[in-house]
C-alpha cells in the first residue's frame, strides 16, 4: 500500500456517490415538476372568467355535503336555535321554576 492511497474504510466507491447524486437530482426534479404543475393549475383557475360563480358553486356544494353528512350521523335533528331553546326549557324545568 502506498502513502497516497487512503485506508480502505476511508474510501467511498465513486459509483455510490455518483448514484446518490443522481438519485438526489431525480428527487429534486420530480418535486420541482410537481410544484410547476400545481402552479400551472392554480394559474388556470385564476384566469377563469367565471371564478366567482365557481367559488359560489363550491361553497354551496360543500354546505350541501355538510348537511347530508350531519344527517347521516344523526347530529342534525334540529337546528342550533331549537337546541338552545330546548336546553333552556329543560334547565328551567329542572330548577323548579314556573314556565313563563
Amino acid at each position: 500500500m502506498s502513502q497516497d492511497t487512503p485506508p480502505a474504510e476511508d474510501r467511498t466507491p465513486p459509483v455510490t456517490l455518483e448514484l446518490l447524486a443522481l438519485l438526489a437530482a431525480g428527487v429534486a426534479d420530480l418535486a420541482l415538476d410537481q410544484l410547476r404543475q400545481s402552479a400551472d393549475r392554480a394559474q388556470e383557475v385564476l384566469r377563469r372568467s367565471d371564478l366567482r360563480e365557481l367559488l359560489t358553486d363550491g361553497v354551496v356544494e360543500l354546505r350541501k355535503r355538510g348537511e347530508l353528512a350531519t344527517r347521516r350521523s344523526g347530529a342534525a335533528t334540529e337546528n342550533h336555535l331549537e337546541t338552545m331553546a330546548r336546553r333552556a326549557a329543560e334547565r328551567v324545568a329542572s330548577e323548579g321554576h314556573p314556565r313563563a
